[in-house]
């Protein structure tokens, strides 16, 4: 196999964005290869034949007790405690010793050579979010966001098969198994701020600084993007990786829900990149595709799980004790009025979790 190669993780309705970061990807590395992890059933959505990546069924990675933990996050929980063990399996299956992960909802703009021949001296190499600190002017994205989401942003990380790096995936693969939670007041945000932890605990760890890696609207203010020639630049030299988190293809005038520190309307290069790339994921069937159901949304009998559920299933022993927690037959009459009460009651949680 190919010593280019990148992977990513979606649910199936997430396939327009996978479908892009690969063509993108692949014009630059025609002889790159890609691997797309979905996390739920496909099966009639999508035929893998007719895909230009390699897509890999969440049974594959050999999780233990796969229907608990998928059952314990939501889909984004999910998707980001996947990463760990997707890398792994790649690593044990032939990625040619070396493999990027990047986010579906990245665009690769240039050839991502440098970062495979960082992998020689390295073993691990990260885009920290910030190469420059927030003005202080009451803005948004401002420092709160790298205190509240973690130095490094992993959207993007490479890694190289060693022993080094086979310590670091267990130990991660451990932190995700339970951890991989949205919960702020308990100083968690998904996979991100572990890796604040790793590059103390592990060696040989490589900070990529550079600018034209992994921009987006957490960096802009320290990034001048703009397109010249024929290719896009960022800060007068090279972009290779432009993120589009938050963004939505059907409202392409926003960059981001959790920023208002720039508008496209201002920056005639940003709304060129931005809108080319809403039509590129357009182009991949993202109107029908996102309307695809996620196979982990609900119980046997089709009633909706909302994070609450969620909740209320790590925190209880007993429920974990159940082998499949989808299969509502598997509760008794008093949990199945707790999950109703979660769902009709959102502004209750709290009381129905310690009293009901």
């Amino acid at each position: 196999m190919s010593d280019l190669t990148i992977c990513t993780i979606i649910a199936k309705n997430y396939i327009a964005f996978a479908r892009a970061l690969c063509a993108s990807f692949l014009r630059h590395h025609p002889e790159g290869h890609c691997h797309v992890l979905i996390i739920d059933d496909y099966q009639g959505y999508i035929d893998p034949a007719e895909e230009a990546f390699e897509i890999v069924g969440i049974k594959a990675l050999g999780i233990a007790d796969l229907e608990k933990f998928c059952f314990r996050y939501n889909v984004i929980e999910l998707a980001t405690a996947c990463k760990p063990f997707l890398l792994d399996y790649l690593l044990a299956h032939g990625s040619g010793g070396k493999v990027l992960y990047i986010d579906p909802d990245i665009l690769v703009t240039g050839p991502l050579d440098n970062l495979y021949d960082m992998l020689e001296g390295s073993d691990i190499i990260v885009t920290p979010h910030l190469d420059q600190d927030y003005p202080d002017d009451g803005l948004k994205p401002d420092d709160s966001i790298v205190m509240t989401h973690g130095i490094f942003n992993l959207g993007f990380i490479g890694l190289k098969k060693c022993a080094n790096t086979l310590r670091f995936l267990k130990w991660w693969q451990e932190k995700l198994y339970y951890k991989c939670l949205i919960d702020y007041k308990r100083g968690y945000f998904v996979d991100q701020k572990f890796m604040d932890l790793a590059v103390t605990l592990f060696r040989n760890i490589t900070i990529v600084i550079e600018p034209g890696y992994n921009v987006s609207y957490w960096n802009l203010h320290s990034r001048k993007i703009g397109w010249v020639g024929d290719e896009w630049k960022c800060n007068d030299n090279r972009l290779y990786l432009y993120h589009f988190s938050n963004y939505k293809p059907e409202n392409p005038d926003v960059i981001s829900a959790y920023q208002n520190r720039f508008s496209l309307a201002d920056m005639p290069d940003l709304k060129k990149i931005y809108y080319g790339y809403a039509g590129i994921v357009k182009d991949n069937d993202y109107f029908s595709t996102r309307k695809w159901p996620y196979t982990y949304n609900s119980f046997s009998n089709g009633e909706p799980i909302n994070d609450p559920i969620r909740k209320l299933y790590r925190t209880n022993r007993r429920l974990q004790e159940i082998s499949d927690p989808f299969d509502i037959r598997n509760y008794h009459t008093g949990y199945r009025i707790r999950f109703k009460l979660l769902r009709l009651y959102k502004g209750c949680t709290k009381f129905i979790l310690r009293h009901i």
